[in-house]
């Protein structure tokens, strides 16, 4: 009994050291994040709407071409929201205080599927936890057609949690290394926003931003 309660703390022991790391190596990139290049006439804003445990990127509908987003068709103001992520936590999870330790193990320990989340936002300024980004006019082309290139258009669509969002298949598999806010983080990266080399973590992507 005392032999199987020693590997017992061993055991525990292994799995706080891992998650202690983890979270430290993440903290670690934050203090040397890629450097953001200043682009003359970053006139165009784009927005960061993130909680204790995901982000999303989001843009003003006036400049999308929303023709491959046919439920939104209609939207002439307003703004809709990206994100990618676990494919069984988004269609499951109703609510941050409803994710089930078992589904995000299983999301982080393999390669799970990923979903796109399209959701349309009445007003950006509504919300609290908002970060604004300026972009030149190439800078924000080159951030949509990277977000453009995560769908998978010929793949399911699923229904959203209410009236104004739905998931798409996406590409990608969810894992331990590839968050929601690592592909955020990506996202930003390639356009040089000052950004974590990784980002696993909401706080991650938000730490570095103005």
């Amino acid at each position: 009994m005392k032999k199987l309660l020693k590997y017992l703390l061993y055991f525990v022991f292994l799995i706080l050291l891992i998650i202690s790391s983890y979270v430290l190596i993440a903290y670690m990139f934050t203090l040397f994040p890629k450097k953001s290049i200043n682009y003359p006439e970053q006139t165009k804003k784009v927005y960061i709407l993130h909680n204790d445990l995901h982000s999303d990127i989001v843009f003003n509908i006036k400049e999308l071409n929303i023709s491959k987003f046919e439920k939104f068709k209609n939207k002439k103001f307003g703004y809709l929201s990206f994100g990618w992520g676990d494919k069984e936590t988004y269609l499951n999870t109703l609510d941050i205080k409803d994710i089930k330790i078992s589904t995000t193990l299983k999301a982080l320990l393999i390669n799970s599927p990923s979903l796109m989340h399209v959701s349309y936002l009445k007003d950006i300024h509504l919300y609290k936890n908002v970060k604004t980004i300026r972009l030149s006019k190439a800078q924000q082309k080159v951030l949509k057609k990277s977000i453009l290139n995560t769908f998978n258009f010929q793949g399911t669509t699923y229904k959203g949690y209410a009236q104004e969002d739905i998931f798409y298949t996406a590409k990608g598999k969810y894992n331990l290394i590839d968050t929601c806010n690592t592909w955020t983080g990506d996202k930003l990266r390639e356009v040089n926003v000052s950004m974590s080399h990784w980002t696993p973590f909401s706080w991650s992507v938000t730490t570095n931003l103005p």
